[in-house]
Order: C-alpha cells, then sequence, then structure tokens
C-alpha cells in the first residue's frame, strides 16, 4: 500500500486514468495533483479555489476541475494552463438560471466524447431549485439548463453513459433522475 499525503486539506475527488499511468486528486487546499505511477513524480495545479470534483478526458490530455468558485476548468496536463471555463454566466434575462456552485461539493464530468460538459448546480438567485448545465467543449457556450425540480436543493454528482447517450443525476432530496 502506498500514502499519498501532499494534500494540505480535504482529498475530495480522484480519478485513475489506466492509459497513462497516473493518479489525479482535487482538494479544497486549490490544488490538482497528477501522480504519475511510473515515474514517480507529482505534478501540481494551482486553481486558487477549493477543487470539489476532478475528471479526466479519454485521451488523458486535459482534466475536467470544478471548483467553489463556480467556474468549472478545462486544464491541460502538459502545463497546467486554463483552456476553457465554464459557468459565471450572468443567467441572461428573466427566469434563465445561472450555474452556481459555491457552497457544497458538485461532481462534473465530460460527456458524447469528450465533446461537452455535465455538471449539477445550486440554485441561482435567478430561480428556485437547482438545475444540470450542458456546455460546448469547443465553445463553451451552454448547450441546454435541465431544471430537475424545486424541491432539489443541489444536483450533487451527474454521469454519462458514452455507449447509450443518456445521463443521471444524483439529487439532494434522494432522487436518482435518468435522461436520454
Amino acid at each position: 500500500m502506498q500514502t499519498l499525503t501532499e494534500a494540505t486539506d480535504t482529498v475530495s475527488s480522484v480519478h485513475i486514468h489506466t492509459p497513462s499511468c497516473s493518479i489525479m486528486s482535487g482538494s479544497y487546499d486549490g490544488r490538482i495533483r497528477t501522480y504519475d505511477l511510473r515515474m514517480g513524480v507529482v505534478k501540481v495545479d494551482v486553481m486558487a479555489h477549493p477543487v470539489t470534483s476532478i475528471r479526466c478526458s479519454a485521451d488523458g490530455n486535459v482534466i475536467l476541475a470544478s471548483c467553489l468558485d463556480g467556474r468549472i476548468r478545462i486544464v491541460d496536463r502538459a502545463d497546467g494552463s486554463v483552456l476553457k471555463a465554464f459557468g459565471g454566466e450572468s443567467g441572461g434575462t428573466g427566469r434563465q438560471p445561472a450555474y452556481k456552485n459555491t457552497e457544497l461539493r458538485i461532481r462534473s464530468t465530460f460527456a458524447n466524447g469528450d465533446g461537452a460538459v455535465l455538471s449539477g448546480s445550486e440554485p441561482s438567485d435567478q430561480t428556485p431549485g437547482a438545475h444540470i448545465f450542458a456546455w460546448d467543449v469547443l465553445s463553451g457556450n451552454v448547450i441546454n439548463v435541465v431544471p430537475v425540480g424545486e424541491d432539489v436543493k443541489v444536483v450533487s454528482c451527474v454521469a454519462w453513459n458514452e455507449k447509450g447517450k443518456n445521463w443521471a443525476a444524483g439529487c439532494s432530496n434522494g432522487s436518482v433522475q435518468v435522461f436520454g
């Protein structure tokens, strides 16, 4: 057994990328750590905000990181640069919800062959209840916002099924909602 003790606060998310023999961790200390098991080295990328969720792309080139500043970032594994950021939308006009993640751990994921990002949210100031957001990876635009019910205070996790092109969301009201 091996224990990796570099984090200085709670490790909130772990992802194993088998093809690159890497273990990635996200921590409330605002860092993503990538442990290269073949080389025996650790690489640290600083996000400056607590990291609540990490997920590696299928090709292993980027990491999807959700942070408590209300942003989801695609981070280049080679140099740590932020290639794209999602969230922080103003919410538009009327009752259009805005993405919010400032208090609770919300897990995000890649979807549709890494062409989209899915994430749950906390309720926004514009609308009651939580929502699920989908963004296009290339443009950064919101593809869809799906309400899950006014009784849902947070959508804490989402999962994507690449074969079936369907997805599920874990909600604070004790339900798992399946779409597709």
